[in-house]
């Protein structure tokens, strides 16, 4: 029998708070799948460990709806987790830079973000909004 220590991963925040969420009284995995918008089933399988697809689609999909519903920070897809509302909002209000690549790539991310409620259109660019 092999070690499965070494695989051993913490959950990505989304994926934590979903489970805090359905240990919550009154809440249920089929309660929380809904509120979300997620097949039960899928929902079971993530909580479980046990989906057989990779969680990036799933976490395209549900992370920043989950942060938004019960997260008291916003899910940032740039850097994978969540963070401060008001670090979000000095991330879409930055003004564009070039002489760093990193805030390039943030302020490149922040205009196609969903949290972005000035976000354009993927062929334009523009900046990010998280109120």
């Amino acid at each position: 029998m092999r070690d499965l220590s070494l695989f051993d991963m913490d959950d990505p925040e989304w994926l934590s708070l979903l489970r805090t969420e359905v240990e919550r009284p009154g809440k249920s995995i089929a309660s929380v799948a809904r509120e979300i918008g997620m097949p039960r089933p899928s929902l079971s399988l993530l909580l479980n460990g046990n989906y057989p697809a990779k969680m990036g689609k799933k976490q395209a999909k549900f992370a920043a709806k989950v942060f938004r519903l019960y997260g008291a920070d916003v899910f940032c897809p740039h850097v994978k987790k969540g963070i401060a509302k008001g670090v979000c909002k000095a991330h879409y209000t930055a003004p564009l830079t070039t002489n760093s690549a990193e805030k390039l790539a943030q302020y490149m991310s922040c205009s196609r973000c969903e949290n972005n409620p000035n976000k354009q259109p993927a062929s334009e660019g523009a900046d990010h909004d998280q109120s």
